[in-house]
């Protein structure tokens, strides 16, 4: 599944507020630029990618859901300080990932950080022609 071009606006003018948190995540990871849903550990994880990386997994399963996120490792040990339904990544690497119970309030504008902040780490770190939004290895715009 692809998204928008980047600049598209979102169709909902509240951004998805009004949303049950898992069901913004799940919006949100898919209009983020370059994005792929993938089910490879079966159809209660949905699997976000940017360039064939992970950058989200979103639990299905249960009432509330949650999501995996990579996380700069410090900002992240101080999620996990300061809000108690974060964690270190579900078995993922525990110093780069988070896991958001999406049961406990987080703000909406931090959860929309955190999904915008792992895609972003991970668009970083790919090769520059396999980025979105880059056509013959040179960014778009320049």
């Amino acid at each position: 599944m692809t998204t928008p071009p980047e600049g598209t606006p979102r169709q909902d003018p509240d951004n998805g507020r009004g949303l049950d948190p898992r069901d913004r995540v799940l919006r949100l990871c898919e209009e983020l630029p370059g994005v792929r849903r993938e089910y490879p550990f079966g159809e209660d994880t949905a699997v976000f990618k940017v360039g064939g990386r992970i950058f989200a997994l979103v639990a299905l399963g249960g009432e509330h859901g949650r999501v995996t996120l990579k996380c700069e490792p410090e900002y992240g040990a101080l999620l996990v300080d300061r809000h108690p339904g974060v964690i270190p990544g579900y078995h993922m690497n525990k110093r780069h990932w988070i896991t958001v119970d999406l049961a406990h309030a987080l703000p909406d504008d931090l959860l929309d950080e955190l999904v915008e902040d792992s895609h972003d780490l991970v668009v970083a770190a790919l090769p520059v022609r396999a980025r979105p939004g880059v056509a013959s290895g040179r960014p778009t715009g320049e």
